[in-house]
């Protein structure tokens, strides 16, 4: 079915077109993992309103759930009767949608994902923050800092040191706490990350080197296993496709049907009249919006005043660029904030909102608890550009934007996500 509530609640939460607010207490992203632990084990609450899974069992010996990262609302909706696979979790399963977290990014929500806590506790907010420990601008999921790659330098290579870097509890241990085995499986590349192997932590890694090879290691070990299990599923082909061409491009549509052709011969089709007690999920970590290069407004040109304006390193590394083109975070000084706001204001009216961070977490935008892991790697001013706009720094075309489709912001296309839901049995 397709669920009604869901789409209700998520278009309340509709501000404009260039707004909307995430949705942390009933239809959101941040419930999935508490959903899988309690079919999975009757602990905990659901996560998410029963009606997720209106009409099917409501416990599983097994869980497979595929993140597909950047398919998004606008992507099921627009193939929801196209694909076999899509329609058989609007005929005979469930399909609701769902708020992303703010920001919309792979890195807020597969860190969600993994650990089972929300952005406002694990503090991944972006592809760049600020991160204190480190003293530089930070990009966790390719452990990098700005302006030169950070191969697991010798500052980070202790557990202590990765404590302050991302959450080492996980999903997976308490899972296996609660007698249920673990298995992700994602591409070699991202397996073998530092991210990765901290947030992982308690599942077994299953790489692969090819989609389709990845896709028949799950078939065969979701057959062989004969104890409780959750199995992970992440594939990123989608998003990249759409960064690269746009997600509206011919490039995308085929992509994505390959994928569901895969997912429907080879995944499907093993699942079927051979399982029992397995519930199958299917999620996003984000959508994505087309946007525009050519028109990109770069901050560092526009408004030249901030870079006096804004924090530095120790070292006189700048704390910029910082988060995405789509939310840009901005570290000011604060004897300039006001000045800062002022202008960026006047200078992007038409074309971009700026917001304090302050007001955003008092609104509840990264969660109704942010702890002081997020607040202190937070800039305090975010820009978000409207319809297909990008806002970054240039830095003499050391940062020059090539994409064609992104996420970040709080768009319906970027922050409007799913879960969809079928029961073997």
């Amino acid at each position: 079915m397709l669920n009604e509530d869901a789409t209700r609640a998520v278009a309340a939460a509709r501000i404009d077109e260039n707004l909307g607010k995430p949705l942390y207490d009933t239809y959101g992203f941040t419930g999935i993992p508490k959903l899988v632990r309690h079919v999975l084990t009757g602990e905990g609450s659901l996560g998410l309103p029963a009606s997720v899974l209106e009409g099917l069992p409501k416990r599983y010996d097994k869980v497979v759930l595929f993140l597909l990262d950047g398919f998004g609302w606008r992507f099921f909706s627009k193939y929801a009767d196209r694909y076999p696979l899509l329609t058989r979790f609007v005929e005979r399963g469930v399909a609701s949608k769902l708020t992303t977290q703010f920001p919309s990014t792979t890195t807020t929500h597969i860190a969600t994902l993994h650990t089972g806590l929300p952005v406002e506790e694990t503090g991944m907010f972006e592809w760049w923050y600020y991160e204190p420990s480190l003293d530089r601008v930070f990009a966790p999921l390719p452990f990098l800092v700005q302006g030169e790659r950070a191969t697991t330098p010798a500052y980070a290579t202790s557990p202590h040191a990765l404590e302050q870097l991302f959450p080492t509890r996980t999903v997976y241990r308490d899972l296996g706490d609660a007698g249920v085995k673990s298995y992700c499986l994602q591409h070699r590349s991202q397996a073998s990350s530092t991210f990765s192997r901290v947030v992982t932590t308690g599942a077994t890694s299953v790489p692969f080197r090819t989609l389709p090879e990845g896709m028949v290691n799950l078939t065969e070990l979701v057959a062989r296993e004969k104890e409780k299990a959750y199995f992970c599923v992440y594939v990123d082909v989608v998003d990249g496709i759409s960064h690269a061409h746009g997600p509206t491009s011919r490039q995308v549509e085929v992509e994505i049907e390959m994928l569901l052709h895969l997912l429907e011969s080879v995944v499907h089709a093993s699942f079927e009249g051979q399982l029992e007690r397995t519930l199958l999920l299917v999620t996003a970590d984000h959508g994505q919006t087309a946007v525009s290069s050519e028109k990109a407004i770069y901050l560092d040109e526009r408004v030249p005043q901030l870079a006096q304006w804004s924090r530095a390193t120790e070292e006189g590394w700048p704390l910029a660029p910082a988060g995405g083109p789509r939310d840009m975070f901005l570290y000011i000084r604060d004897p300039h904030l006001d000045e800062a706001a002022g202008t960026l204001e006047e200078a992007l009216r038409g074309e971009a909102s700026v917001f304090r961070t302050s007001q955003l977490l008092a609104e509840g935008y990264f969660g109704p608890r942010p702890s002081k892991r997020l607040t202190d790697r937070l800039g305090n001013l975010v820009v978000l550009p409207h319809g297909d706009g990008l806002v970054w720094w240039r830095d003499k075309g050391r940062y020059d934007l090539r994409y064609k489709g992104h996420h970040g912001g709080l768009s319906a296309n970027e922050m409007e996500t799913l879960l969809l839901a079928y029961a073997y049995d």
